[in-house]
């Protein structure tokens, strides 16, 4: 039997433990420990510290030490679910048949942070999701699978975030069954795809500097409305914003956008 590791935060980390847990329910998995991060205790989002102790199954922190000693046997799989931590070259060689990581793009495109939001700012009409091997390079490993979701013109990043929550949610487990069925002792050598051509890296630094608004830049009106949707999560985000040049202070706005 398999024994898988999730790495999970996040609303779609919370999810698809769920999923998992159900697959191990069966028989079908053996899942030795849950890793989470010390924000996963205390956000906004749902924990899950109740789903592990319900399963009977340890939970532990991601923490600078963070080194999986614990675990007593070799895992087959390490699959990190919504993670934003860069995980070291000691972690990524630890599992029998690799690391996998779920990433909000359709990889090469978007590598790096914020995914979702770039894909409308940039006025993408479609992205997705893919799964692929963890090397030493950020977003940079063989592809595993992938899947298109569309950007409708009304989608923020939340709204467009949530659709691929849904749709990341349907394919899990086609995913699982894969990992559970594949000849494993090809799989990380002769992967379908690869996502390491040349594509840009959008870094946090990239982010920041775009959430300030310039309203002296020229822009068309669709590439506008492109740049808000893509800084809009919540209301109270605190992502685009203007500076008031007497006061110096920021100016904080978002949309509220609806179909009818």
């Amino acid at each position: 039997m398999q024994r898988i590791v999730p790495f999970v935060d996040h609303e779609i980390g919370y999810r698809l433990l769920q999923q998992l847990l159900a697959h191990a329910a069966k028989g079908r998995l053996e899942i030795p420990a849950v890793v989470t991060t010390p924000e996963n205790m205390d956000s906004w989002w749902p924990s899950v510290d109740e789903l592990c102790r319900q399963a009977n199954i340890p939970l532990y922190l991601y923490e600078n030490s963070f080194s999986a000693d614990f675990l007593d046997q070799q895992p087959d799989w390490f699959l990190l679910l919504s993670w934003k931590h860069i995980i070291p070259l000691r972690l990524i060689q630890r599992p029998k048949h690799g690391v996998l990581n779920l990433h909000y793009s359709l990889l090469p495109e978007f590598r790096g942070v914020y995914p979702v939001n770039w894909a409308i700012i940039n006025g993408k009409r479609v992205t997705g999701f893919t799964y692929h091997f963890v090397n030493d390079n950020i977003d940079d490993g063989e592809i595993f699978m992938q899947a298109e979701v569309s950007i409708r013109p009304s989608d923020t990043a939340r709204s467009l975030q949530l659709r691929i929550d849904d749709e990341v949610c349907t394919h899990f487990d086609a995913l699982i069954n894969r990992l559970l069925t594949q000849n494993l002792t090809t799989l990380a050598k002769a992967p379908s795809k690869t996502s390491n051509e040349k594509s840009e890296y959008y870094s946090r630094a990239k982010f920041e500097a775009v959430r300030r608004i310039d309203l002296t830049q020229q822009r068309s009106g669709a590439d506008f409305f492109s740049l808000i949707r893509g800084l809009t999560f919540f209301e109270n985000s605190n992502n685009a914003y203007v500076v008031d040049e007497e006061s110096g202070k920021k100016i904080y706005f978002s949309l509220n956008v609806w179909e009818e």
